[in-house]
């Protein structure tokens, strides 16, 4: 008798621990991995902090591919074209969205977000919605809702007597007083690095303020005139005079390191920066900034940008993919994390007070407000052909900052072979 109850005990633990295996390999099985493939911004180096409670909640894991910019830009390319791929999220740039989307590359959003809880339309200033929107639908979720704006040390500028400049000639003066009189200080920092999307990022800022534009009536190239002339020789001007060494191979890591560390008083690029050097665990000067609309001349055009998270059509997980992209870009999340995108997160993470020692100093979220009613969705031309002409104009800006060529040679070089793109699209 005992032996039998021996056998039935060991039957039923054996038994039980098969379904135990089998329910163990089930959850196993509901765990879904997916793979972001994007560059390495502090934003998301807080999103892995984040991470576990959303796997716990979703049953979700996620694991990143960390590219510098310029290679995710070409890998991006690469991944989407390929007859399959293993990426499920992946971040880009706004300009090709309507490329990618017309050529069928990536997966609509709207069913996946028809019953969301957290994601909500108006939530988003419309121009961003259509940024990411193509013949109807969505197609990707924008992470900024970002511009250029002037960041400067208020300390400095209140030190010098300084106004906010609302000119170039006057943000040159003050890159000059400030460069003249603290030592081992650059007066400013903007992105020299060649590529499109890092100098060819901030120069057209100075390319519109001029009365510049890339493209003429015909779509032809537009940059041999004399104001996109006058603005490139603007920007290698301040440069070469009052910014830093080394800036011709400044990308925005160098320049928001630049004021961040003290080595710069001013710069002109994405506000999403300032929030950043902003942070006491960080940045030397938080608490010592200020923040105004970019100047201009002919114009004041701070520009227009956000980078956005897409889903591949040929991704196998494309449900858990929107699960993902829905909980990033959720109000609560998106304000933790320090996007601009959706409009709680730009109040919140850009709610940073003026500087209280110099009188013309604004809050960060007012000067934020401000440029984005100036911001053009076409500062660069949302056009198919957005990287090779942007990469072009990038290598001109280049050529000048080294002192390689003039500004009229390099740019009337550009704009031949710009032309040349164009007619080769078939414009």
């Amino acid at each position: 008798m005992k032996r039998m109850l021996s056998i039935l005990l060991l039957l039923t633990m054996v038994v039980t621990s098969l379904f135990a295996g089998g329910a163990q390999e089930e959850a196993a099985d509901k765990t879904v991995t997916l793979n972001l493939m994007a560059d390495n911004r502090s934003e998301l180096v807080k999103m892995q902090e984040l991470l576990p409670a959303f796997e716990a909640e979703t049953g979700i894991k996620v694991n990143w591919m960390q590219l510098q910019e310029t290679p995710l830009r070409s890998k991006t390319g690469l991944e989407l074209s390929a007859p399959s791929t293993d990426i499920d999220v992946i971040m880009v740039d706004f300009l090709f969205m309507n490329k990618y989307a017309k050529a069928g590359y990536l997966a609509p959003l709207d069913s996946y977000f028809a019953d969301s809880k957290t994601y909500d339309e108006s939530d988003f200033q419309a121009p961003f919605i259509d940024a990411v929107s193509y013949d109807g639908n969505m197609y990707a979720v924008p992470l900024y809702q970002d511009c250029n704006i002037l960041v400067y040390r208020a300390d400095l500028y209140a030190k010098y007597e300084l106004n906010v400049p609302k000119t170039f000639d006057e943000l040159m003066y003050n890159a000059k007083v400030i460069s003249e009189n603290e030592p081992n200080m650059a007066g400013i920092t903007l992105r020299g690095q060649r590529g499109m999307g890092v100098n060819e990022w901030t120069w057209p800022t100075f390319l519109r303020g001029f009365g510049g534009t890339y493209f003429d009536e015909n779509m032809m190239g537009n940059l041999d005139t004399p104001e996109a002339i006058a603005s490139l020789d603007y920007y290698a001007e301040i440069l070469n005079n009052y910014g830093p060494e080394g800036v011709a191979n400044f990308s925005y890591i160098e320049v928001q390191n630049g004021v961040a560390q003290g080595t710069a008083a001013m710069f002109i690029d994405s506000a999403s920066l300032a929030p950043r050097c902003e942070d006491p665990g960080y940045s030397k000067v938080a608490g010592k900034l200020g923040y105004a609309v970019v100047p201009g001349k002919v114009e004041t055009q701070p520009g227009f940008y956000s980078w956005t998270l897409v889903v591949p059509e040929k991704s196998k997980k494309k449900e858990a993919a929107a699960t993902f992209l829905e909980w990033i870009i959720s109000p609560e999340i998106a304000s933790q994390l320090g996007w601009s995108a959706p409009n709680q997160a730009l109040e919140s993470v850009y709610d940073i007070p003026a500087y209280a020692g110099y009188d013309q100093s604004e809050p960060l979220v007012k000067v934020m407000k401000d440029s984005l009613a100036l911001a053009d969705p076409d500062y660069r031309p949302r056009v198919d052909q957005a990287a090779e002409v942007g990469t072009r104009v990038s290598i001109a800006i280049s050529e000048v900052l080294a002192g390689e060529k003039s500004a009229e040679e390099a740019l009337k070089e550009a704009d031949a072979d710009i032309d040349q793109i164009m007619k080769d699209a078939g414009y």
